[in-house]
């Protein structure tokens, strides 16, 4: 990407929902336009107006999938007829990735491995991204259920969306209570860090934290299949907690501490082990007066710096702060503030 050239975007139309950068999970993801240069069939192909997406917190900048579509930046310019640009996208082997042919189960679907493998890197990226916004663009209706083909497999996906994360999106399945799929964000760190879950999950799960086992998983990263977790996200009940001197708000709290301390532990003795610890990665499970905690996201969190970590600012700062942003951007349901405990159920976030 073109740094030098890049400016303030204008929204497209009507104005795109704030994200949460996926890097330091502080900041709001800003849209920016630049040029991006990209390598096709060994030449550089220089393409204007491109929509980024940029964190002004810690300086993150990625292309926007959800806006710079792979058609419109590389060939619709070039192309007078949409017959000459599909014959010509056939030709270059996107026959089993945007034009799916086999519309009788599903529209929506995810290429062939072999397909993206085939692509060169750069080309491979932009492809990526615009894939995945793709598909999360086909999931956005408000209910009903969505096919989605993974390699011949039919997915089927029940809407809304089961929770929402920095890194990705997160959905049940029509009959399949015990899993949830999730799909990256349009983004190569996303990407990246979906890749880092199936390594990470096994490394967790060796040290005795309790993790959801991966089920199925991409190897570029655009979707992975998670065992469902029991209990509720930290960001959904903490304040259903009641009082701070309560016996329900002391027991999770002391329970939230021990394991974070046990993660805190971990990373030192691993340092290449850093996860996030925000409130919607952290699932707590209630029964009978006992309280235990669940990592939700194993993916690395390597910009993370937990060196003058204190618990009580985490407790009654951080949280409230984060949840507070979650709201904001979508990614819990403002419903969730004021429903009793037993109305919310333990999946509004699993993703990340």
């Amino acid at each position: 990407m073109n740094d030098t050239s890049a400016t303030p975007a204008a929204g497209p139309g009507s104005a795109a929902r704030a994200e949460i950068c996926p890097r330091c999970e502080d900041g709001l993801l800003a849209t920016v336009e630049t040029t991006h240069d990209v390598m096709v069939d060994g030449s550089l192909v220089r393409i204007p107006r491109v929509r980024a997406d940029e964190c002004r917190v810690c300086g993150y900048r990625s292309l926007s999938g959800r806006e710079a579509r792979l058609i419109d930046v590389l060939f619709t310019s070039s192309y007078e007829r949409i017959a000459d640009l599909v014959a010509d996208l056939r030709a270059a082997g996107y026959r089993s990735m945007f034009l799916r042919e086999d519309r009788n189960e599903t529209g929506l679907g995810f290429g062939s491995s072999e397909s993206v493998e085939s692509l060169g890197g750069d080309l491979r990226e932009l492809y990526l991204d615009n894939e995945t916004g793709h598909v999360l663009d086909g999931l956005q209706a408000p209910s009903g259920l969505v096919s989605v083909d993974v390699a011949g497999e039919v997915h089927r996906l029940k809407l809304p969306k089961l929770g929402e994360g920095e890194n990705g999106t997160v959905f049940n399945y029509e009959a399949r209570p015990d899993a949830v799929f999730k799909v990256a964000k349009p983004r190569p760190y996303c990407r990246d860090h979906v890749i880092g879950e199936n390594e990470m999950t096994r490394f967790f799960a060796g040290e005795g934290v309790p993790v959801p086992r991966i089920l199925e998983s991409d190897r570029f990263g655009r979707f992975v299949v998670k065992e469902r977790l029991a209990g509720k996200s930290l960001a959904v009940i903490y304040d259903q907690l009641g009082d701070p001197d309560s016996a329900r708000h002391v027991r999770v709290r002391d329970a939230v501490r021990r394991f974070i301390d046990r993660l805190l532990e971990l990373f030192v003795r691993h340092p290449g082990s850093k996860v996030s610890v925000s409130p919607n990665n952290i699932f707590v499970v209630e029964s009978g007066g006992r309280c235990e905690c669940l990592l939700v996201d194993t993916g690395l969190a390597p910009f993370h710096d937990y060196s003058s970590f204190r618990f009580e600012e985490y407790w009654n700062v951080t949280v409230p702060q984060k949840i507070k942003r979650y709201r904001e951007v979508g990614y819990i349901e403002p419903d969730h503030h004021h429903g009793p405990a037993d109305a919310v159920t333990g999946g509004a976030p699993q993703p990340r």
